[in-house]
């Protein structure tokens, strides 16, 4: 039983993980869709726990209930690609027109997120309690909730560590699916044929079936509310550790795995633990798991500061250029502050589970519901008020706080007049200690470092971080200054991780910041409609702008960003956010597309990072499929790519994809930084008009600053043409190339592992694609005419 409910825990691990990812493509990746998307898979897993609850009082056969509820899981999951298109569809009949970033559209999320998730989660819902009234005759009520709870979520963890590392990057998305349904299939098979059930209700002894779990004599609504309010700081933990702990370790895809994999863990091994056999009150075991409770949160406190140290540490070594070991160096401080309070609360579950459930097997299924109830609750009140109002750490310590006052009123409850005092209140004495001892704020410069990305120094590193803000949607957005020789230079960083800064000197990232502007001048027929997708400090968007459009909509995910750029980068930006024709939508890109109806003349994409957790959908052959829906007839899309800590497979691999929905693709590198221009209009080509048109920026008085750091002025623009569509072609031709889609996730999973890359690994990229620039200019219009060659 304890191997088939953790294969089932680790099916359901994969279905949720595939149920985020397909349903941020359908609603978006904005926190607003994801923690709705969340609530709704968490509604209907209490709903089915309070209906497991009535099934498994009835049933003679509660295996055989779970056996049919986990083959129904599989059935359905199978069908989910074509009933999540199918949301899909409708949710674009629905939302086209409306503003991304619209609160209305939360309804329509809801709707359709309860129509194609209910059905699944409630039969997720029923399992518990089926199988632990299952064993009803061989376990007490504790050592069942302990036993089915650890295996459950151990399944979970190895589903989270396997699925997150090696499952979706070798098999894709369906193909997880799959996987993970055959396991359910096999579950519910095993279930039918190898589990007795010889004992059923009707047949246990008298004796047994009133059987109560005689530890269980604590309060039952006391252990309600304690179910209520840990499955809400379950969940504010959860999310404050995973926000924070996105800042120490990286926030790739397989950062967020490792981080799931380490809570997950901790509530496994706490369960476990709980379910040891004990001679003591289930009063006192409920205060000794507050008082770990409480201990955990507070201590967790003291540790990223030294997180931090800890990854300076590893920057003054030589650390090897091995992805797998660099991912072992980021486990260690997530194992180390996340899995203590996991365990914790691990531990909490089964001895509250037992008191609200009076001990009785068949009474688990509301209690658990009610468990639910709160992490709903905590994962709102965490993603919507508490990181935007107080930020992770403060949330930590809140969570800390009110499991110290569950310890208070859990030992004046339990106060026995004929104990000592002292063995009484000494655990409520320490917390209180401990509590006035926890350091109250974070030094967000010591963690914000960036270093956990190439674990050398950044350059901004030690720089004082003059304003910040924390959201679900941003992370942690950081400017940090430092002033040299009377002027301040200022970063922007997004979790450490580098978005822009002010320096306007030769040689500085300023020059691929405007030339990224500039650049699709030389192809661009019209001037009405601009989209940008990313802002960074503004400078590029503010290039766009100054190039005449009339109308430029800038998408970002992170209001926090948009804000923080526009108070302190309006100097290089040029005070953007003032311009009249210019607006801001706060969802992700590849979301406003979707519900627009627009159509743009330019299309211009400009991350911080491919490797950023999602941010690698935004080159995959859907998107280019739907950016080019979006384009006018003679429209053109722009999107920057990394060059640096980026394998040659992978610069083939996103222009392979680009290529697959784009006539004509263009290849520029301007401040060691790449572009791609992509159009299916033969007017994209550069000519003597454009050229013309381009040129007369140098008078423009706004750009005049950014022009003097180019070598060659403005002519540099036009200079920095890589390749062009026929030796695009032809570099292709040359080898079959595996595109990018949302199913493979192919970038997303491969492009992090070049963080870990030699830098004679990449410093020839630049060089590698000027190999392929042998073709002449001439006829290409009638020359590049066809896709290029690629595998999908």
């Amino acid at each position: 039983m304890f191997g088939i409910f953790f294969a089932s825990g680790f099916a359901a691990l994969a279905y949720q993980i595939y149920f985020a990812k397909k349903l941020a493509l359908v609603f978006g990746s904005q926190s607003s869709a994801t923690y709705t998307v969340l609530a709704i898979y968490m509604a209907g897993m209490a709903i089915g726990a309070a209906i497991g609850a009535g099934v498994a009082k009835r049933t003679r056969f509660p295996v055989r209930m779970y056996a049919m509820a986990e083959l129904a899981i599989a059935l359905y999951c199978l069908c989910t690609p074509y009933i999540f298109s199918f949301a899909h569809d409708i949710y674009l009949m629905i939302a086209v027109g409306y503003r991304p970033d619209s609160g209305s559209l939360v309804i329509y999320q809801v709707l359709l997120g309860a129509l194609v998730l209910l059905f699944p989660t409630i039969l997720m819902g029923l399992t518990f309690p089926l199988l632990v009234r299952a064993v009803a005759d061989s376990k007490s009520c504790m050592a069942s909730i302990s036993w089915f709870y650890s295996a459950n979520t151990f399944g979970a963890a190895s589903g989270a560590l396997l699925s997150g590392y090696l499952i979706i990057p070798a098999l894709g998305m369906n193909g997880t699916l799959w996987l993970s349904s055959a396991i359910d299939i096999m579950v519910a098979l095993l279930a039918f044929l190898l589990v007795s059930e010889t004992k059923t209700v009707d047949n246990l002894p008298a004796q047994e079936q009133g059987k109560t779990d005689l530890l269980a004599q604590g309060s039952y609504r006391f252990g309600l509310f304690v179910l209520l309010i840990v499955g809400a700081l379950t969940m504010m933990m959860e999310v404050s550790t995973i926000h924070l702990l996105a800042v120490v370790i990286g926030n790739s895809t397989y950062a967020f795995s490792l981080m799931l994999t380490c809570f997950l863990a901790g509530l496994a091994l706490g369960g476990k633990y709980a379910g040891k056999a004990s001679k003591r009150s289930t009063n006192e075991q409920l205060n000794d798991a507050l008082f770990l409770l409480t201990c955990t949160i507070l201590c967790s406190t003291f540790l990223w500061h030294l997180s931090s140290l800890y990854f300076y540490g590893l920057a003054k070594s030589t650390v090897p250029y091995s992805f797998w070991f660099r991912e072992f160096l980021r486990a260690i401080p997530a194992i180390i502050i996340a899995l203590p309070p996991a365990f914790a609360i691990g531990a909490l579950y089964p001895v509250s589970m037992t008191i609200a459930s009076k001990g009785q097997h068949d009474g688990i299924g509301f209690p658990s519901a009610i468990n639910t109830l709160g992490n709903i609750a905590g994962v709102l009140l965490a993603g919507f008020l508490l990181l935007p109002a107080i930020g992770g750490f403060y949330t930590s310590l809140l969570c800390g706080v009110v499991a110290f006052t569950l310890l208070l009123i859990a030992t004046w409850k339990s106060r026995d007049k004929s104990v000592p005092a002292l063995q009484q209140y000494g655990s409520a004495i320490a917390a209180t200690i401990l509590l006035i001892a926890c350091p109250k704020q974070l030094d967000l410069n010591a963690i914000a470092t960036g270093i956990n990305t190439y674990f050398k120094p950044t350059y901004y590193a030690g720089w004082k971080m003059i304003d910040h803000a924390e959201s679900a949607d941003g992370g942690l957005t950081a400017v940090m200054a430092q002033t040299e020789q009377g002027k301040e230079f200022k970063t922007l960083t997004t979790n450490g991780k580098f978005q822009g800064n002010n320096v306007m000197e030769a040689g500085s990232e300023m020059l691929a910041q405007a030339g990224f502007g500039l650049i699709p001048m030389l192809h661009l027929n019209n001037y009405d409609n601009a989209l940008v997708i990313g802002y960074g400090t503004g400078v590029t968007a503010m290039a766009i702008h100054e190039s005449g459009f009339k109308s430029m909509e800038v998408v970002d995910l992170s209001r926090d960003l948009v804000n923080i750029a526009n108070r302190h980068f309006a100097d290089v930006n040029q005070n953007l956010a003032t311009k009249p024709g210019v607006s801001f939508l706060y969802t992700d890109g590849r979301n406003h597309l979707s519900l627009t109806d627009k159509k743009y003349d330019l299309i211009a994409i400009q991350l911080s990072s491919i490797w950023f957790a999602g941010a690698a959908s935004l080159y995959n052959q859907e998107f280019y499929a739907l950016a080019k829906s979006r384009l006018a007839e003679k429209g053109v899309l722009k999107q920057w790519f990394q060059t640096a800590h980026m394998s040659k497979q992978n610069l083939r691999v996103m222009i392979a994809s680009l290529s697959q929905s784009f006539r004509y693709v263009w290849i520029y590198n301007v401040g060691k930084q790449g572009a791609m221009i992509a159009s299916n209009s033969p007017d994209a080509f550069p000519d003597a008009a454009k050229e013309k048109h381009l040129l007369a920026m140098a008078d423009n008085q706004t750009m005049k600053n950014y022009l003097a750091l180019y070598k060659n002025g403005i002519a540099s623009i036009s200079g920095a043409q890589v390749l062009n569509p026929e030796q695009v072609k032809q570099m292709l031709a040359l080898s079959e190339t595996i595109l990018s889609n949302d199913d493979n996730l192919l970038l997303e999973y491969s492009t992090p592992k070049g963080n870990a890359m030699r830098d004679e690994e990449f410093k020839d990229n630049i060089d590698y694609l000027k190999s392929f620039a042998r073709s002449p200019y001439v006829n290409l219009k009638q020359a590049a005419t066809e896709p290029a060659s690629t595998s999908r």
